[in-house]
């Protein structure tokens, strides 16, 4: 008797952890589905808003050639003649949202329409300058911002950029071009990381590891030249 007793125990308790399992295995596989939809609408969603960019300003969308270097000059050339005029009154009038410049990055296979902003809103465009950091220019500390896992993922291989690459930004009238100084992580509190400089930075910004806002992680770039583009 005790025998049979012991088996119907056992009977009882497999028979409720089974349910219970195949609830909570229910469950984890409509999350999973659940999260992969998500992205993958989002994914149509921001390749979407990206063409619409490219739209809106095609001379962001065109692959133009710097202009000619004066015959004079032998290093690297910082063309801002007119800047103020050109780059600077562009960006004090675009409203937000708006199509900011071209951000290209070949290691990390970028080449995207930043806008004006980093609201969700705008995030859910492409990349966005934030707004309380420098203009690209002849100073200051410019701060772009971008997804790693939806809407496109512009930044999803940011962590791929290592010192010594290259970093392209295009305006309507000029080319930025920059070099990466250092790659690092931090915590979000840390907002000195877009603070104002005196020497022309670009700082670009993701939340680190991808799926996770525990960190963030920046790339520092330095500007190395500056060309006005044919028109």
């Amino acid at each position: 008797e005790a025998n049979v007793q012991v088996a119907e125990v056992g009977a009882t308790r497999e028979t409720g952890w089974r349910p219970a399992a195949r609830w909570l295995g229910t469950l984890l596989l409509g999350v999973a589905v659940g999260l992969l939809g998500y992205v993958a609408v989002t994914d149509v969603i921001g390749r979407f808003e990206q063409q619409q960019l490219r739209r809106s300003q095609p001379m962001l969308s065109e692959d133009r050639a710097v202009a000619p270097a004066p015959e004079t000059t032998t290093g690297p050339v910082f063309d801002f003649a007119g800047w103020a005029s050109q780059d600077r009154k562009y960006w004090r009038e675009l409203p937000e949202g708006g199509a900011f410049g071209r951000l290209r990055a070949p290691k990390m296979g970028l080449d995207a329409v930043v806008v004006k902003g980093t609201t969700r809103q705008d995030l859910a465009r492409g990349p966005g300058w934030i707004v309380t950091t420098d203009l690209p220019g002849p100073t200051g500390n410019c701060g772009i911002s971008g997804h790693r896992t939806t809407y496109g993922a512009p930044f999803r291989h940011l962590d791929r950029l290592k010192p010594g690459d290259t970093i392209t930004f295009d305006s309507p009238y000029r080319r930025y071009t920059y070099r990466v100084r250092r790659v690092f992580a931090v915590t979000p509190d840390h907002v000195e990381v877009v603070a104002h400089t005196k020497d022309p930075q670009l700082t670009l910004t993701a939340c680190h590891p991808p799926y996770s806002a525990r960190f963030r992680l920046i790339v520092s770039s330095d500007l190395v030249e500056v060309r006005q583009l044919e028109r």
